[in-house]
């Protein structure tokens, strides 16, 4: 089968982000980011140890930074980034969940591949859902909605069996 020449009109992605809103302002942010084809990779408790550990490491990494709630589910995490700039080119939300889950996918498939695991060449789904969170009430609704995540996940996949 032939394939098509490129066509921006065609495979053009259109994002998500809010085209006049500053990711690197200050605030606190939603995030979710799914493994790649939804499977279910992240029940290894070494890959959720490597996505904890990486998440613990972001202040490191980027000063200015600091880490709300964080949840693993099967094949998804849940996390709030809190945001305070610092220094005159601080780092956009785009900048520090692309350095996560870059980290974090070279050190999971890394892993999967030493046991022996066929993994695909993709780690995450290509993009993240984010949301500015604009009031201390959305940012507790969404903290309980992170908080009660895996229960959720756990009764769903009870149910199932």
């Amino acid at each position: 089968m032939d394939k098509q020449p490129y066509d921006p009109n065609i495979h053009h992605r259109r994002s998500i982000r809010l085209s006049s809103y500053d990711y690197s302002s200050a605030g606190a942010y939603y995030v979710t980011a799914c493994v790649y084809e939804r499977k279910p990779l992240l029940e290894k408790e070494e890959l959720r140890t490597i996505l904890e550990n990486m998440w613990q490491a972001l202040p490191q990494r980027f000063p200015g930074i600091s880490l709300d709630v964080f949840a693993i589910v099967p094949d998804h995490a849940h996390f709030i980034l809190c945001l305070e700039p610092e220094g005159e080119n601080p780092p956009t939300l785009a900048q520090i969940v692309g350095a996560y889950k870059s980290l974090t996918a070279r050190a999971a498939l890394a892993h999967l591949r030493s046991e022996g695991y066929a993994c695909p060449k993709h780690f995450w789904q290509r993009d993240y859902y984010e949301h500015v969170i604009r009031s201390e009430w959305e940012l507790e609704q969404k903290r309980i909605y992170i908080l009660n995540n895996p229960i959720k996940e756990q009764l769903k996949r009870e149910g199932e069996s």
